[in-house]
């Protein structure tokens, strides 16, 4: 169930993230706004208040100058209290002299500049000097020591006659508005995060919802991959996944069907298969008796035994030995390779020293070796091990080998048989190679040498004769023995048999080994030849 596991897990989290990024958007968007709507209006209710104190101000600065500035303090802390972002003010006559300057910090005034005691000092800022000629109110925004960015307004104090006196300058912190925001920004995250939770559960339980009816798909899957082929699907979601549920059925009905009916045409196979292993058999061994009497009669009739025989009629009784002999060949192949088919485990096993087995097989087939001019190498150690096996059938093995290693190489050629110790995939044994310089195996026929009745060129059943049952026989025996052969070859330059056998007989036959050789190599039984590396030689 890992799979829909991870699907409900990638649904949750692409929803949660859709939400998450909607809410922050949201959340940023709203923030926004707030702190546009707190920054209006405090702006909009600093130029109200500078213009509603400028005129009263004024007449308390004229009082102050007068009687002291205890009253101008206090009438100083009414107007702070009447706007509580108010961080300072200052007073200007018509020549820009600052006659009143004062802090306001935590509701409390100190008066800072003024006339008394000593000159009081000329501001000369021109955005100040504008607005005062002008007698018009401005505002603008500011940088002010200690407190960031400040809203500074400068308002006339105009009398209702047009006289100007005095001129106020106003500054208002925005720190109320950082505060808004920061408590504003405290609740959306609240909000932000129980919306984040409330969407993890709907998300997950709408992904439970949607990967329900995928679990029970997956479920079908693995019962059928399990061979469970009468196991069927129901999903009662009413969408694409019912419909797929349904389909996926119908492939099981069919596949149900399929293997059935591959099951049934198996059996006739084997069945047939059978029968024709039987009817080589018979074929095979009743053919044996009528060729060994026709053989006889051919060699007594070639020595005259049966009467002296007509001018030329002992060129055609040479004739017949020749291909009777050819025949009785394939007979015993077939004989042989039916023998093996049908009894290879019952084969009776002892020791057999290959050394001595491999200098018998050369001997037997040496005067074909020097009627094609051939030369032939052996190399074998003398203390080459013994393998426990069925020296016949091995026997067979090398002989057909060494046949073919004469019959493809041409004339002038080489053949060379060696035999080593070889350790194998932590196994011991010997290893037996058989090289020709012949005419070599296509690339793309490598892996088909070994069927029965297979010949690389049709055209070669004539040119060579043989029915193709050689190498099939060599692989079925060597499979028996539990061992591995494989092939490498190049085309025009001659190949290479390798006969792998073990020392001792493996319960199972080995599979799974890998192959070897990238260019041009075929490999039975799924063992391939080892580089330097890999050998242990004796």
């Amino acid at each position: 169930m890992r799979a829909p596991r991870r699907l409900q897990r990638r649904i949750v989290r692409y929803i949660v993230s859709v939400v998450v990024v909607s809410l922050l958007a949201s959340a940023g968007a709203l923030l926004l706004s707030k702190q546009r709507s707190l920054v209006s209006s405090l702006e909009s209710s600093a130029r109200t208040f500078s213009a509603m104190v400028s005129l009263p101000l004024a007449k308390d600065v004229e009082l102050f100058r007068q009687t002291g500035h205890q009253v101008l303090r206090q009438q100083l802390g009414r107007f702070a209290r009447l706007n509580h972002d108010l961080v300072r003010l200052q007073v200007l006559n018509v020549d820009g002299v600052l006659v009143m300057d004062a802090r306001v910090k935590d509701g409390q005034v100190e008066l800072e500049a003024g006339e008394r005691g000593g000159q009081a000092p000329r501001l000369r800022d021109e955005e100040l000097i504008g607005p005062v000629e002008a007698l018009s109110l401005s505002a603008k925004r500011v940088a002010y020591s200690g407190r960031g960015r400040v809203y500074r307004v400068v308002a006339p104090a105009v009398e209702e006659w047009g006289r100007h006196t005095y001129t106020l300058v106003a500054y208002f912190s925005y720190a109320r508005v950082s505060q808004e925001l920061l408590r504003a920004g405290l609740v959306t995250g609240v909000f932000l995060a129980i919306g984040v939770l409330v969407a993890y559960a709907a998300s997950a339980l709408l992904a439970r919802t949607i990967t329900g009816g995928v679990e029970k798909l997956q479920a079908g899957v693995q019962r059928v991959a399990a061979d469970r082929f009468d196991e069927r699907v129901e999903v009662d979601s009413g969408d694409e996944i019912q419909e797929l549920a349904e389909s996926f059925n119908v492939m099981a009905d069919r596949l149900q069907a399929s293997i059935a009916a591959l099951k049934d045409a198996y059996v006739r196979l084997e069945s047939l298969d059978q029968s024709k292993r039987n009817l080589l058999a018979n074929v095979s061994h009743e053919l044996r008796t009528p060729l060994t009497a026709l053989r006889g009669y051919l060699e007594l009739l070639g020595d005259g035994q049966l009467g002296e025989l007509v001018p030329g009629m002992d060129r055609a009784v040479e004739v017949c030995q020749r291909n009777v002999g050819r025949l009785t060949t394939r007979i015993e192949e077939l004989v042989e390779f039916a023998r093996i088919d049908r009894d290879g485990a019952a084969l009776p096993m002892g020791t057999v020293d290959l050394a001595t087995l491999l200098h018998g097989v050369v001997e037997t087939l040496w005067p074909r070796l020097e009627q094609k001019n051939l030369f032939c190498s052996l190399n074998i150690p003398m203390d080459l091990p013994v393998v426990r096996a069925n020296g016949e059938s091995l026997e067979r093995v090398f002989l057909n080998l060494l046949d073919n290693a004469i019959k493809f190489t041409p004339q002038g050629g080489s053949i060379r048989v060696r035999a080593r110790k070889l350790r194998l995939h932590e196994r011991d044994g010997v290893l037996s190679e058989v090289t020709d310089t012949g005419v070599g195996i296509p690339a793309d026929q490598l892996q088909a040498v070994f069927d029965r009745f297979y010949q690389v060129d049709q055209s070669s059943r004539r040119r060579f004769g043989g029915m193709g049952l050689g190498l099939a026989l060599v692989h079925r025996a060597i499979e028996i023995h539990g061992g591995s052969v494989w092939l490498e070859s190049r085309e025009g330059r001659g190949s290479t048999f390798s006969v792998w056998l073990p020392l001792e007989r493996p319960g199972q036959l080995d599979a799974g080994l890998p192959a070897v050789d990238s260019a041009q190599s075929a490999t039975l039984d799924g063992t391939a030849p080892m580089g330097d590396a890999g050998r242990s030689e004796a």
